[in-house]
């Protein structure tokens, strides 16, 4: 069922919503249990009727994504590294900036703070100590700026001036997503050229952070973590509603106006935008656990996007 007026911060959501539309294009890859699709967002028009800037969004699909056994398997990281680097043109990754969005105090809201602590920073040593460096290491620096409610200060000020001050060659920005469908909490990956606005997911909407307003290549990684409780209460009607046709049968009175009444999408009223359950964002019970896991997952694949020269097992000796 299309369920275009719950907002998603998902642009394979948004083109599912949409369906096919001049000026966007999908393309979809298969690797066993992960599905890669990547979609691009060409033009001015397009990009309006998907809600999305102009751009490339690349996801990653895999039910295990926060699985723990996924962290001993070296294959996902591999991809999201992959997928990282097919966004970053020549040289850009040379002296990067990593920025964790969010609350690390949370847990929904936690990811990007948990991805910069899992980060592998090396710019001090190569400016300060640059003998005690293996000359394959990149110089990379993380921060993770905190939310105003806290600081008092913009997100966007603060990422600003670090970028004026470092002057990286990229940005990476990892941050927590809002999902249009259960099914992709914590199960997939979004990476896009088209930067972030943080805080979007829970509709706290502040300055971009892209190419257009700090003037350099900003990389947007996140994963959903919420779902609005509209979308829930849709698909649990739904499947009450679809139980009672299949018992009552579909040639009955019952089954034919629940199935017009389904077909007609008569439960938008209830899951739209300024409805009563939009101020509501559901997450899974294990979220605590899923979170940790997913933030080494997706640290992981930038430290290996970030430090191509060297090996897994480089990497972790490194860390802190």
């Amino acid at each position: 069922m299309p369920m275009g007026s719950i907002r998603t911060d998902l642009a394979l959501e948004a083109r599912e919503a949409v369906g096919e539309i001049p000026g966007v294009e999908m393309e979809q890859e298969n690797l066993g249990a992960t599905v890669i699709t990547r979609v691009r967002v060409a033009t001015s028009a397009g990009a309006r009727r998907m809600g999305k800037p102009i751009g490339r969004y690349i996801t990653i699909e895999n039910e295990a994504l926060s699985r723990p056994e996924t962290l001993r398997n070296r294959e996902l990281g591999g991809i999201i590294a992959q997928e990282l680097r097919s966004l970053l043109g020549p040289g850009e990754g040379e002296n990067a900036m990593v920025v964790g969005l969010g609350n690390r105090s949370l847990t929904p809201d936690s990811l990007g703070p948990r991805v910069t602590g899992e980060i592998l920073v090396s710019r001090h040593i190569r400016e300060h100590m640059p003998d005690y460096l293996d000359e394959r290491v990149r110089s990379v620096c993380a921060i993770s700026p905190g939310v105003m409610g806290v600081t008092g200060i913009e997100t966007g000020e603060l990422v600003r001036s670090a970028v004026r001050l470092v002057q990286p060659s990229c940005l990476i920005v990892v941050d927590s997503l809002a999902a249009r469908s259960r099914r992709r909490i914590l199960g997939t990956v979004q990476i896009s050229d088209a930067g972030v606005v943080p805080g979007s997911g829970v509709g706290n909407h502040r300055t971009a952070l892209n190419r257009q307003s700090l003037g350099l290549p900003v990389i947007a990684v996140g994963v959903p973590m919420v779902v609005r409780a509209a979308v829930i209460g849709r698909e649990t009607l739904e499947t009450a509603l679809e139980n009672i046709v299949q018992r009552e049968g579909f040639n009955s009175v019952v089954g034919r106006r629940l199935t017009a009444y389904l077909r007609e999408e008569g439960l938008d009223d209830l899951v739209c935008e300024d409805g009563p359950m939009h101020s509501f964002v559901v997450t899974p019970v294990s979220i605590d656990e899923a979170v940790r896991n997913v933030a080494s997952l997706v640290a992981e694949g930038i430290n290996r996007c970030l430090q191509p020269e060297l090996c897994f097992e480089e990497i972790q000796a490194m860390l802190p």
